[in-house]
């Protein structure tokens, strides 16, 4: 068992029939481009996700979570759902999709709800271990090794998600956390590392010294940056000028936006926007 997997996508569709309780429908595992599509259509089954390392973002309706590695999550049957990694750090996950005549109660009892669609965790080798035995079963059409993979894993998860649910952090990752969820609040606005120590009542020093320790980076570099990705995903999905992009995302010049842009991605907005256009 390894994080890294031996390819960047494997997937199995094969369908256990082991009783009516509980069934696994696919098992795989994908190592997330940076900017791979987010838009899911609902499915009929439950798939239970389990983030390896990097970072996403998961949607259900109007509920969004911020994925870290170790965090599980579950997409219900027929729910509108949007996941999609995060540029910078982009996640590899492994996931099981399973149905059947207990599937939700079974779910239910490990803590997982259409409510309560993710656990907050930390990476175990122990969990991956489960996900990956259940895709190799599935690979080589063990029905029963895959079943019981399946309830090793569950078992995990029910008897574990309260412990991890909520993991202590020290006041300064707290401090950080608050000026992320700032930053990706506030990126479109005129804000600035002194606005950002102002608004949030932290010395400015302190901010720099809080980004050089989490992410090995300036506050001002990671503001720009976060810019720049957001930027391209608008650039990939949206029709907007790039002036408009280049405001939308808190650049006060779109001389100075395309500058940096080119910089920090190799090439100019139009000519990224070019390479996700359809020909005609």
């Amino acid at each position: 068992m390894s994080s890294v997997f031996r390819n960047r996508i494997g997937l199995s569709f094969y369908e256990t029939h082991v009783g009516k309780d509980i069934n696994i429908c696919e098992a795989g595992y994908e190592e997330c481009r940076p900017q791979k599509p987010y838009e899911f259509i609902p499915i009929d089954y439950y798939s239970i996700h389990y983030c390896v390392k990097g970072e996403g973002i998961f949607q259900i309706q109007d509920q969004v979570e911020h994925i870290y590695p170790g965090d599980i999550f579950m997409i219900p049957p027929n729910t509108s759902n949007k996941y999609f990694p995060i540029p910078e750090n982009p996640w590899c996950y492994r996931w099981v999709g399973v149905h059947g005549d207990m599937a939700g109660d079974i779910l239910r009892n490990c803590g997982l709800t259409k409510e309560h669609f993710f656990i907050r965790h930390q990476v175990n080798a122990e969990l991956e271990n489960y996900f990956e035995k259940i895709y190799e079963a599935c690979k080589e059409k063990q029905d029963f090794r895959a079943i019981g993979s399946l309830y090793y894993l569950l078992d995990y998860v029910k008897n574990n998600s309260q412990l991890s649910s909520s993991p202590a952090i020290s006041q300064s990752e707290t401090h950080f956390q608050e000026l992320l969820r700032y930053i990706h609040e506030h990126y479109f606005q005129d804000i600035s590392i002194s606005s950002i120590a102002s608004d949030n009542n932290i010395d400015r020093t302190y901010i720099f010294k809080l980004f050089k320790k989490y992410k090995h980076t300036s506050p001002s570099q990671y503001l720009l940056e976060y810019r720049l990705n957001k930027a391209c995903m608008l650039l990939m999905k949206t029709s907007l000028s790039i002036t408009d992009i280049s405001f939308a995302v808190g650049f006060q010049n779109a001389p100075y936006f395309s500058r940096q842009f080119a910089k920090q991605k190799g090439m100019s907005p139009s000519t990224y926007r070019k390479q996700f256009l359809r020909m005609p």
